[in-house]
């Protein structure tokens, strides 16, 4: 109200023509002053706001016994990879700070509690929900420690009555619960690598970069380590100031980038070691990727064929119903329920390619890992674990062939080219044929029945054999997919006899097919639950091969609960 007051008396009193003239000259002279006033009062208080992130200077945790990361020597000076790190990345974000030292489980309590601001701890999904993380910093993995004298390379498959030795940690806890061992949760990771060498434990968990520097730094030459195959943990800056965690994730993406973490932490802590894999995984893997790419390309070009041939039709159509707004308006309906099709199908494809992706990437990685040991030099194998691991190989190398041939079979999905019916091969021969071909009865966990009625025993039909058995075998993978996470595994194939038809059915108590998705199922790339395994593709195969047969597939939607195929073949 000043500033306007004094605006105010600015105004100069004439009268007339003059004086209105005036006015309008010092109302904007008046708008220009009371800008520049706004203007001011803003970088005050933006200067004030900044005084004060300076002047409050947030608290951090510091573990006092945790090198090299942190640490604190005896002058009471923190020391480590984590405070120098730290240092600069407040420095960058123009934040003071102070140093709150005390042991490990004290910072721990203190930041979940809010006493201070900030800590810096491994990611946990246990306390992800109680407690802001920042964007990760690095990754640790995890190392087991022994004496050279008990093992010549740590056996992981016999753990049952071994003490292991590990600071705090769930994932460890539950693996050694998990497989018999004994654990022992420690507070000081030195004193435990130096019990392990006078023989207190069997083994020592840790991360990586602990075993390194605790076996150099306290020259224990009678302890090695080498690495396990858990799961890396996440090293990150927690905080409940949700503001504060994102300004700090935003500039260590920027720190990565810029390479400062690598220069501040080196390739000793940041870096995993690398394994090489043998050149012939590399050239499996192309071959594979080559077979795929040639594959979706084909699979394109047909599709974009059939969109060509629709788009004619459509635009054909459009100049015949141009003359009638009734018609114009239905063929509008049509276009619209085609681009959703449209939409609908290049968002299966896209499902498609990333669960094919991951059905090849599965079978690949386990021919990797294997190849990795076979290849290692050093590793004894006996000829029971060389057999293992060699039917592993055949049996995924068989997986990844498998994907292949279906993808193949896709292509001939939507043909209508009749198959040849030359073999006349009885009904049971049929379903023995394909029971062996999936090996469904010797699933683990699974009960599996064969049923043949009476009037079926001795009838045979004139088919394909080979596609016959298998559009039944797609069927009998279906079901069995689909009753993995049932606690009562079943599927039971039965065998029926009409006057001009054979049937094959094939009943699970898995999920279901809801009555609206009985069709949609047998599309290309449809899958009602992505948390299943699986390509979209086998029931669209399998009902192909049985109409170019001259018989067909259907869900029947009377069965619950679980779901219900038939596969029938006509006799004659």
């Amino acid at each position: 109200m000043h500033f306007v007051r004094f605006l105010v008396s600015l105004q100069p009193k004439r009268d007339g023509i003059d004086n209105t003239r005036n006015e309008m000259k010092l109302n904007c002279r008046q708008w220009v002053l009371l800008m520049a006033v706004c203007l001011g009062l803003l970088t005050t208080v933006g200067v004030r706001a900044q005084t004060d992130i300076q002047e409050n200077p947030i608290t951090i945790g510091l573990d006092v016994n945790y090198a090299p990361l942190q640490s604190v020597d005896k002058n009471g000076l923190p020391h480590g990879y984590d405070v120098t790190f730290t240092r600069t990345l407040m420095n960058r974000m123009r934040v003071k700070f102070y140093y709150v030292p005390n042991t490990w489980k004290k910072v721990e309590e203190s930041v979940m509690r809010g006493d201070i601001d900030l800590a810096m701890m491994v990611y946990s999904d246990y306390r992800k929900d109680s407690i802001f993380y920042s964007r990760p910093i690095f990754r640790l993995y995890y190392q087991v420690v022994y004496r050279k004298a008990d093992y010549s390379s740590f056996d992981f498959r016999n753990l049952k009555g071994k003490t292991f030795a590990f600071l705090n940690s769930r994932p460890i806890g539950e693996m050694m619960e998990r497989e018999g061992g004994i654990s022992v949760r420690v507070y000081d990771l030195e004193e435990a690598i130096n019990d392990l060498a006078k023989g207190k434990y069997d083994a020592v968990i840790c991360y990586r970069y602990q075993a390194k520097y605790l076996l150099e730094h306290y020259h224990l030459d009678q302890l090695q380590s080498e690495d396990i195959t858990m799961r890396p943990r996440e090293y990150c800056y927690v905080s409940h100031n949700q503001d504060l965690i994102d300004d700090i994730s935003r500039e260590i993406a920027m720190m990565e980038a810029e390479g400062i973490i690598d220069e501040i932490y080196g390739n000793e802590i940041v870096d995993p070691t690398k394994s090489k894999i043998p050149i012939w995984v590399w050239y499996l893997f192309g071959g594979l990727a080559v077979i795929f790419i040639a594959t979706y390309m084909v699979i394109s070009y047909r599709s974009r064929k059939k969109l060509k041939v629709a788009n004619a039709m459509l635009e054909t159509n459009y100049k015949i119903l141009e003359m009638s707004h009734m018609e114009l308006e239905e063929t509008n309906r049509q276009l619209i329920t085609a681009t959703e099709k449209a939409k609908e199908s290049s968002k299966m494809k896209s499902n498609f390619i990333k669960q094919i992706s991951h059905e090849i990437r599965t079978p690949l990685n386990i021919l990797s890992g294997f190849s990795q040991i076979l290849t290692t030099d050093g590793v004894e194998l006996e000829e029971s674990e060389k057999a293992k691991i060699g039917q592993d190989i055949i049996d995924n190398t068989n997986r990844i062939t498998s994907l292949v041939n279906k993808m193949l079979e896709l292509s001939d999905a939507s043909s209508r080219n009749v198959i040849e019916r030359n073999n006349q091969v009885s009904a049971a021969q049929i379903a023995g044929d394909a029971v062996a071909v999936t090996n469904i009865a010797d699933s683990r966990g699974l009960n599996f029945e064969l049923s043949i009625e009476p009037e079926a025993e001795n009838v045979s039909v004139m088919t394909n054999h080979n596609s016959a058995v298998r559009a039944l075998s797609l069927v009998l993978d279906n079901a069995r997919k689909f009753t993995s996470k049932s606690d009562d595994k079943k599927v039971r194939l039965c065998v029926k006899a009409t006057p001009n038809t054979i049937e094959l059915v094939v009943e699970d108590n898995g999920i279901g097919v809801p009555l609206e998705e009985a069709e949609h199922i047998f599309e290309e790339f449809v899958q009602l639950d992505e948390f299943y395994e699986g390509t979209g593709i086998g029931l669209t195969i399998a009902r192909s091969l049985a109409r170019r047969m001259g018989g067909d597939i259907i869900l029947d939607t009377s069965y619950s609960p679980g779901a219900r195929f038939v596969l029938s073949l006509p006799r004659n």
